[in-house]
């Protein structure tokens, strides 16, 4: 012990002579590393000597953390307390000794110092926060720092030393990374102990409503412990309770003068954690907006506590309960923007606040998964190997991205235009385009190498222009394309010679003509048959019999109507006569007619 006392009291960097002062204390085993008997003795040396130090600042009068004055000239005042923590962090840092050695030591210089104290204790602790941050530092000494801090905060004022307790709490949050599971609070437990005293009888001489008065106050109650409130019973009571209240607000609102009058800019300087809850101070209290703002405030906080609880399904509220919940919810946000100055603004600010608590809380009961993703390994396909087509949900990708666009857009399906079919010449006017020689599209550009837009134009083609689809046959997709839009050098390759579509009509009639006369002939014989057994039952006269006989077959051909027959194949069409002449061979038939 007389080692260290003698070291912390001579100037230099600590690594000049820390680790040969351990090892003249300790003539420990290992030269660089104490094992854990050696470290529990230096422990103890430590402890003491610290506890020494402190016994004596506390007898001089002198700050703990100032003690001993200043080791060097050219350095600033330090006391013997720091220059011996200093010393020790040193040997934690490197490894030489325990890490949890200076989280011990700090502990126990708050434990021994008086809160004036421990104020400059702390500022020591936040101006080593990086090195006791470390790794191999803080997985050994977080638990300690943590009790630390909230022994600290319990022997503080939460009214008189706001500052303090904010420092340490803004410490902690530093300190302790996000994923650190002793941020939460997993049972959910509430403060109950933090009570709003009020008036229960009312005082001589009041000028206000006291029923309203003891029911505005017994809100409180509720906000303290959110979870009293999930009772059906405890529920209908703060329903009606809370009811009362925002129809007082409603029904005295808030001008603009009175906002001004009582100036929400001044609040830093005026700032106090709770309100208080004189009767005599009810009338004043209504018409403050800041005053009405941490009321409405604590109502969303409650509704926004009550709507998500916990991932229990008993703990979730009733579906009748859902709905009140919603109905009040909308009655505070609206008196929240009623209530001046830029009472809008302040509501989008406490969503945004919610909002980011409700993913802060969900992110901790779920685990505290990691922020970033990585990146995920692309799997190289080996040489040889055959590549797996993609499977599409709605087999193939058109499909699967219009589901996709339907899920999305729930507005896809009931719009107008989704039905609306494009003209021809719309839909062909890109493909003309490229046909166009002076555009200078290259062939694989060309949208004819799309199968999707070819088939679409297929499709419209075959509904509005068969002229044109017909073409397609002979040239292509490119044929189809509607003449006007091509220019005149293209159209010439595309549009068919005239005489063509006379020869291709007459060759169609032809055939037409030829299968009809085939059908004649069919069902003339299947006549013929069923007659010649039907004459044996009919009773021919010999005048019929014998007139029939006595005509030659050129005058039998004579009768016989023109509905039979047809060309054979390869006769040569000739013009019909026009209307209002007569064929000479047919007058010559008339007159022999005639004349029999």
């Amino acid at each position: 012990m007389d080692l260290f006392r003698k070291v912390i009291t001579q100037p230099g960097n600590p690594k000049d002579f820390a680790l040969q002062t351990v090892q003249e204390a300790i003539k420990p085993q290992r030269q660089t590393k104490l094992v854990q008997d050696e470290n529990q003795l230096l422990e103890n040396i430590l402890r003491t000597l610290l506890q020494e130090l402190v016994s004596a600042a506390v007898q001089s009068g002198e700050n703990t953390m100032r003690y001993g004055g200043s080791i060097d000239d050219s350095e600033t005042a330090q006391g013997q307390v720091p220059r011996l923590l200093d010393i020790v962090l040193y040997l934690c840092e490197n490894e030489h000794i325990e890490g949890g050695m200076i989280f011990q030591l700090l502990e126990d210089l708050t434990e021994m110092s008086t809160m004036r104290n421990c104020e400059d204790v702390f500022g020591y602790i936040e101006s080593k926060q990086d090195i006791l941050g470390k790794p191999e530092l803080f997985a050994r000494g977080k638990l300690v720092m943590l009790r630390t801090c909230n022994q600290l905060l319990r022997r503080l004022s939460k009214a008189n030393d706001v500052v303090f307790c904010g420092r340490i709490i803004m410490f902690l949050a530093h300190f302790f990374p996000l994923s650190e599971r002793s941020a939460v609070n997993i049972k959910g437990v509430f403060n109950v102990s933090n009570e709003t005293k009020y008036d229960k009888q009312a005082p001589d001489g009041i000028s206000i409503d006291f029923n309203f008065y003891k029911t505005f106050w017994s809100l409180q109650e509720y906000f303290s412990n959110p979870a009293s409130v999930s009772v059906a019973t405890k529920w209908h009571k703060f329903s009606s309770s809370l009811a009362v209240v925002l129809n007082t607000f409603e029904a005295q609102p808030l001008s603009d003068e009175e906002s001004s009058a009582n100036n929400l800019e001044d609040e830093a300087a005026t700032f106090s954690i709770k309100y208080l809850t004189s009767s005599n101070l009810m009338g004043l209290e209504l018409k403050d907006p800041s005053f009405r703002r941490h009321i409405l405030v604590q109502c969303l906080i409650l509704f926004d506590y009550l709507k998500a609880p916990g991932k229990n399904d008993k703990d979730l509220p009733s579906e009748t309960m859902k709905d009140e919940i919603k109905s009040c919810e909308e009655r505070v946000k609206q008196l929240l923007v009623l209530t001046p100055p830029k009472g809008e603004k302040f509501l989008q600010s406490i969503e945004h606040i919610l909002e980011r608590e409700r993913n802060w809380v969900w992110w901790k009961r779920d685990g505290c998964g990691p922020f970033e993703k990585q990146p995920t390994e692309k799997k190289t396909v080996r040489d040889g190997g055959k590549k797996r087509r993609p499977r599409w949900r709605l087999g193939n990708k058109e499909l699967a991205q219009l589901w996709k666009w339907a899920e999305q857009n729930p507005d896809a399906l009931t719009d107008p235009k989704r039905v609306r079919t494009p003209a021809v010449r719309e839909h062909w006017k890109k493909l003309a385009d490229d046909m166009d020689p002076e555009a200078g599209i290259e062939a694989e550009y060309s949208h004819k190498n799309n199968r999707v837009y070819c088939w679409k134009g297929l499709r419209f083609s075959a509904r509005q222009d068969l002229e044109g689809f017909s073409r397609f046959t002979d040239h292509g997709v490119e044929g189809v394309v509607p003449l006007e839009l091509l220019p005149p050098d293209v159209r010439a390759k595309y549009q068919s010679k005239p005489n063509d579509k006379s020869k291709r009509a007459k060759k169609e009639e032809t055939k037409t003509v030829s299968n009809q006369a085939e059908e004649n002939q069919i069902a003339t014989r299947e006549a013929d048959g069923e007659g010649n057994r039907h004459d044996i039952d009919l009773s021919a006269t010999p005048m019929d019999t014998a007139d029939a006989a006595s005509i030659s077959p050129e005058e039998q051909q004579k009768q016989t109507p023109d509905t039979d027959g047809g060309q054979e194949p390869g006769q040569i069409d000739e013009p019909d006569p026009e209307p209002g002449m007569i064929d000479a061979e047919t007058d010559t038939e008339a007159d022999s007619v005639a004349a029999r």
